[in-house]
């Protein structure tokens, strides 16, 4: 790689030195995050270079500071521990997210983190609850502790605790952390060129050079599209996006409020919803409403540390040529859910399993694809199965039928009223391959929404309802035990600061 424009590669064949050389360009979480699990996974195969714009992109904001329970190996991937998270940023622990008074019917509910609910008898674990008409968030330790403001780690090789059970995630301030993941990435040896992009020389559906600040130019074998909401790179190529609503979303903190919670509480409906995330030191409050606007990423306004409009929508290739796209650059969900660090996550995992061999990336194009889609669509379910109201309506199949959202296309329309109708039928969860969302978080989604059977399992006629009953109250009341024992989120956290702080 050299900052003179050089003439097309070889199709055949990765330049003429013995690494992949790959080009980043993005001030952003998603930058950092492919960098450095990059570096740690394919540091002797692969030439690394960052173009880091002087400012971090706004649209940052889109992660909603929440991140997913699987981030503590995802952060292990990337070479960061959570000692080192705790330390250097105000993150915070969380065990889920409180909807409260959601979506326009005052559902109430701790979408908690939990580990696979287990059988029963040979039954699954929500039809026993729906037979025995009991509350599921009364089973969920994590729900039990959001909702006293408790947090404890899970512990490890004690099985029999109740709170080995839970699973646990991250608030974050987004740029807090991306200012960690630099620094983090400073501290490798990854080439990092100060400047922004001008523009991008392109041919047949591939990116020859970019154009920098000093209107010299760099080329590489692979681009890594990290610019955010306005995907820069993407745009240059011509790529399609499909866009289904806009919004405006504006973020305050408030530095007054340090008494931390292990969850962020979301509120309101598909139309105007916000969300407050609880951080070491403040507290900070995401207000979303739908919007007409067309503009993709603004300044910050006077009233409030950022405000954006942003189109709600994915690109119809996260692939083309020779430059993919990541995470926001790529698709764009609300945060309402923890849906966008979802996909941030699978686009690094999946990036790094299909780094080409070749200039030849049909291939890897084809396959890095055909998963971007369906992740996308899977997790634009679940973001959807929390604002579907319609089981309020009718119960009946006509009304199942019927689409909640004039832009679903047909494919996703049919997916959602598949899970929705065979769930509402006889309780029965219909999961498709490698969704996001595990089965667990879909069966607590229901409840929390209201969501009731007509009718249940067969099998679970034959329980023996005296010994159920009985074990289901042991359930119960174990956890109803530990939680009061637990210590409150903000003082659990200073002793874990202050334990860590002695061990340095």
């Amino acid at each position: 790689m050299n900052k003179n424009e050089v003439p097309k590669a070889n199709p055949d064949n990765i330049s003429n030195s013995k690494k992949l050389d790959i080009v980043i360009y993005g001030h952003s979480i998603a930058a950092f995050m492919s960098a450095l699990a990059i570096d740690n996974s394919l540091a002797d195969q692969v030439s690394l270079s960052l173009i880091l714009p002087a400012e971090q992109t706004h649209s940052d904001i889109l992660y909603g500071g929440t991140s997913s329970p699987d981030a503590y190996n995802f952060h292990l991937a990337m070479g960061i521990s959570e000692p080192e998270l705790f330390q250097q940023t105000h993150s915070s622990f969380s065990f889920g997210t409180h909807y409260k008074n959601w979506s326009g019917e005052e559902f109430d509910w701790v979408q908690a983190f939990s580990l696979p609910f287990t059988l029963e008898y040979g039954v699954n674990f929500h039809q026993v609850l729906l037979k025995h008409q009991q509350d599921l968030q009364a089973y969920l330790v994590g729900a039990q502790s959001v909702l006293h403001d408790k947090f404890a780690h899970p512990p490890q090789n004690q099985p029999a605790s109740p709170l080995s059970r839970a699973e646990y995630s991250y608030n974050f301030d987004y740029q807090d952390y991306a200012r960690f993941l630099l620094n983090k990435l400073k501290q490798k040896k990854i080439k990092l060129i100060q400047s922004d992009v001008l523009a991008a020389k392109v041919e047949d559906e591939h990116i020859t050079s970019l154009q920098l600040n000093d209107n010299s130019c760099i080329s590489a074998d692979l681009f890594i599209d990290c610019s955010g909401a306005n995907a820069k790179l993407m745009s240059a190529l011509g790529s399609k996006k499909q866009v289904h609503s806009q919004i405006n979303l504006s973020l305050l903190t408030n530095e007054n409020d340090t008494q931390m919670k292990p969850c962020n509480r979301v509120s309101g409906d598909i139309n105007a919803w916000q969300s407050t995330l609880y951080l070491q030191n403040s507290s900070q409050v995401f207000q979303a409403v739908s919007t007409e606007s067309t503009s993709v990423e603004n300044k910050c306004s006077a009233n409030s540390l950022v405000s954006i409009s942003a189109e709600v929508g994915e690109q119809e290739q996260a692939w083309v040529g020779n430059c993919v796209a990541i995470s926001l650059s790529a698709a764009v969900l609300e945060p309402f859910s923890n849906a966008p660090f979802r996909l941030l996550k699978l686009d690094v995992e999946r990036l790094l399993e299909l780094i080409p061999f070749s200039n030849n990336m049909a291939m890897e194009q084809k396959e890095y694809n055909r998963r971007y889609r369906s992740d996308v669509q899977h997790a634009k379910l679940f973001n959807l199965a929390l604002t579907d109201t319609r089981h309020l309506l009718r119960h009946d199949h006509a009304t199942q039928n019927q689409i909640a959202a004039s832009d679903l296309d047909n494919d996703i329309r049919a997916l959602l009223d598949r899970k929705l109708e065979q769930y509402l039928h006889r309780g029965l969860m219909v999961t498709y391959d490698f969704e996001p969302f595990n089965t667990e978080d879909w069966i607590i989604l229901h409840f929390g929404m209201q969501r009731v059977p007509k009718r249940l399992n067969s099998l679970c006629d034959n329980i023996d309802n005296p010994n159920v009953k009985q074990h289901l109250l042991h359930t119960k009341n174990a956890i109803a035990a530990i939680v009061p024992k637990m210590p409150s989120c903000s003082l659990y956290t200073e002793k874990f600061l202050n334990y860590l702080k002695r061990q340095s």
